[in-house]
């Protein structure tokens, strides 16, 4: 029995995929893929089965599994301790993120991260909330911030942190004609063509499942990029939802207006989501502390 195929079960474990755990694991599929089946030789037991679900584990599998995820805790533990102050944290990271998130509080979360770590990757997937949490769930995305949507709630195979809580508020192209109003009423809102930011796997976005409560949504575009959503609304055709934490964003923009609902709260939570599966490791505890950190100021104010 060597350590790496303790790491290799743990890791198909939470990705449920051999090619993935591969891709993860940075070794080719056929080798993993043996070095499993010869632990599995070794212990003459069968630690995997195949189902429409992906790589699922026996129940035998199960319990060597949890034995092999606190062995490699363990390890991580000896490793940490045999760190000195200035021997640096390297790895790799994969997280997925809500654009609103990223093109506004993530900056400072990864520069404050990378300043403390420079050695460490980061690689950053930016999506819609629902298609993040797949992410999540399949292995593809180790730590995860999305706004809560009711698919987040129902999910038991996933840890939910909240993070803060916030209002939702409305962009606008400057041509949008309000007077001198800083605010609208929902009704107004909804009455004007919206777009969304796109999900692939849901009919349905955080938002507009946070919209649905208050009346039928006049949805004119659906958009997977966050620029183009910007410039479509600056065209004057249509509006958009966004998170009141963007409006130091938007101050600036010279073709981009901003406007609050006066009548309905339309309150959003950003959560950080992870597997169950997922072991956490030293690199990733020290981000979450980061992300954590930097978010607790961000604590929505009337």
């Amino acid at each position: 029995m060597r350590l790496e195929q303790l790491y290799y079960i743990v890791e198909v474990s939470q990705s449920k995929s051999i090619s993935l755990a591969a891709e993860r694991s940075y070794i080719s599929q056929p080798a993993i893929s043996s070095s499993i089946a010869k632990l599995e030789l070794e212990l003459g037991v069968a630690l995997f089965k195949r189902t429409n679900k992906g790589m699922v584990p026996t129940e035998v599998g199960t319990n060597v599994i949890e034995k092999a995820s606190n062995i490699i805790d363990q390890v991580e533990e000896i490793k940490n301790i045999a760190r000195t102050n200035a021997v640096e944290l390297t790895g790799n990271i994969s997280i997925a993120v809500e654009p609103s998130f990223c093109n506004t509080i993530m900056v400072n979360i990864l520069t404050t991260f990378k300043y403390k770590h420079p050695k460490v990757n980061l690689m950053v997937k930016v999506g819609e909330s629902n298609d993040i949490l797949h992410d999540v769930l399949s292995g593809k995305a180790d730590i995860s911030i999305i706004l809560k949507t009711e698919q987040s709630i129902k999910s038991d195979e996933i840890i939910i942190q909240k993070l803060f809580k916030d209002k939702l508020m409305i962009i606008t192209g400057k041509s949008f004609s309000q007077g001198n109003k800083k605010d609208i009423s929902i009704r107004q809102a909804l009455e004007q063509p919206l777009v969304l930011y796109n999900t692939g796997y849901e009919t349905t976005c955080a938002i507009s499942q946070i919209l649905n409560k208050y009346g039928k949504l006049n949805i004119a575009y659906r958009f997977d990029n966050l620029n183009i959503i910007e410039e479509v609304v600056a065209g004057g055709t249509c509006i958009a939802f966004v998170p009141k934490f963007m409006m130091d964003y938007y101050k600036g923009a010279n073709s981009i207006n901003t406007l609050l609902i006066n009548d309905a709260s339309l309150e959003v939570e950003i959560i950080m989501v992870r597997n169950k599966r997922h072991r956490v490791s030293n690199i990733e505890k020290e981000l979450i502390n980061t992300i954590k950190s930097l978010c607790s100021m961000c604590e929505f104010r009337d």
